[in-house]
């Protein structure tokens, strides 16, 4: 029967367009995540066939008139081809590569869904807990709603399960530098859904959440005027008032772009740093006359938390003006000003040391975040008494907490490739 079809007809046969293949999918009761990856892998074939087609030396695969130039190495080994001999037509439908329609043996196509059904075999044992039919490995999951589409949720057990910064480093390092770039960047509007979500999950004042938007607001304003951060892997300094770069036992500070002796109505700069804003009492104030740059080493930087760094800018009547900046001790967490790009409509994130450094921040984000589910006694309530609140009363607890949400929200996103 097969030997006695035209090519056309093999064609038609073996045609799966994308709604046939969703639907199929809904039967075997996959979840969001497995359909989310389903989804994925769908639009890579289509690209994958558009790659095809692009590159006139592999055109012979996807045409459907004349006798294609059978190669037998690709029909006796599969693994030569990226999606097991599947391939996309240029209107997006699900079909094989001719090597495999038009072999004069039926055996050839035979070998090709023997192989599908060895891999599905395969990954049923690894993969134990993944959904399919008979309702194997479900979890239903009712989740408040906090976005369209987002409400009562089925998920199969091996998403529900979490997984380890080993198992994600090496499912990371199989992916391509294309979709890494495309997993640490996030358009904006979504990206703030989900903060919003975690604002209510950690049950956010009204003022915590205000800082966080306004520290969240002023990574945008950085990219746009397009200043580049100043902190260093010991201290982040938010302000700009003037450059100041601190480290354990040095500072680099830099005021010509802000005040300039140009106009000639200085008579001298000095500096200090101290415990507060206008003080002196880690590092007395400096005359350096009418240098507009300090470098100073030998300074001990790791006995408070916060040191501010006073300028003044003395002028021939006596007068003088002071701009103070802040610079807040890391203790070895990531600077935000370094990790979060915002601009162009969207927020991207860098991986920081390493992949690994990434994936081990967010588990203990999200450690934290059950920690503070299960208890949360030591918190403040509310006005009703009810509800305990985290909170980022402060700049720098803003930022903080903005890192961690960002990163947790990142391994989301990579969790639902996965």
């Amino acid at each position: 029967f097969w030997n006695d079809l035209p090519p056309q007809a093999r064609q038609e046969l073996l045609k799966l367009d994308k709604q046939t293949l969703i639907e199929q999918a809904r039967k075997n009761l996959y979840c969001s995540r497995c359909n989310g990856l389903l989804l994925e892998s769908f639009m890579q074939i289509v690209m994958y066939g558009k790659t095809l087609q692009r590159d006139g030396s592999d055109s012979n695969r996807l045409n459907t008139t004349g006798e294609p130039r059978i190669r037998q190495r690709e029909q006796e080994d599969l693994s030569v081809h990226p999606w097991g001999g599947l391939v996309a037509t240029k209107d997006g439908i699900l079909t094989l590569l001719d090597c495999f329609v038009n072999a004069k043996s039926l055996q050839v196509l035979q070998n090709v869904f023997d192989n599908a059904r060895a891999r599905e075999r395969e990954r049923e044992m690894l993969y134990p807990d993944a959904c399919g039919g008979s309702g194997r490995g479900w979890i239903s999951q009712r989740i408040a709603s906090y976005s369209r589409g987002y409400g009562t949720r089925e998920t199969c057990a091996l998403h529900t399960a979490r997984l380890s910064c080993d198992t994600l480093v090496d499912f990371w390092s199989a992916l391509s530098e294309e979709t890494r770039l495309s997993l640490l960047q996030m358009k904006e509007e979504d990206f703030m859904e989900r903060l919003m979500h975690r604002f209510e999950s950690k049950r956010f004042c009204r003022d915590c959440r205000r800082n966080v938007i306004r520290e969240f607001k002023e990574l945008k304003e950085l990219k746009r005027m397009r200043r580049e951060p100043h902190c260093t892997s010991w201290f982040c300094v938010a302000d700009a008032d003037f450059q100041c770069e601190v480290f354990e036992d040095a500072v680099i500070i830099d005021w010509c772009q802000t005040l300039s002796e140009a106009d000639g109505s200085y008579h001298h700069f000095e500096w200090a740093i101290g415990t507060d804003e206008g003080q002196s009492d880690v590092f007395g104030f400096e005359d350096v006359g009418m240098n507009v740059q300090v470098h100073r080493d030998g300074i001990n930087l790791d006995q408070f938390e916060d040191y501010f760094i006073t300028l003044r800018a003395w002028r021939l009547d006596g007068s003088y003006t002071e701009l103070c900046v802040k610079a807040h001790a890391l203790k070895g967490q990531s600077c935000v000003h370094h990790r979060l790009v915002v601009g162009n409509g969207f927020v991207t994130i860098t991986k920081g040391e390493s992949i690994r450094s990434f994936f081990e921040h967010a588990e203990e984000a999200e450690e934290e975040d059950e920690d503070d589910a299960m208890d949360r006694d030591g918190n403040d309530l509310d006005g009703d008494g009810l509800h305990p609140q985290k909170h980022a009363k402060s700049p720098e607890l803003a930022r903080e907490f903005l890192l961690d949400a960002a990163a947790v929200i990142f391994k989301e996103q990579k969790l639902n490739i996965y």
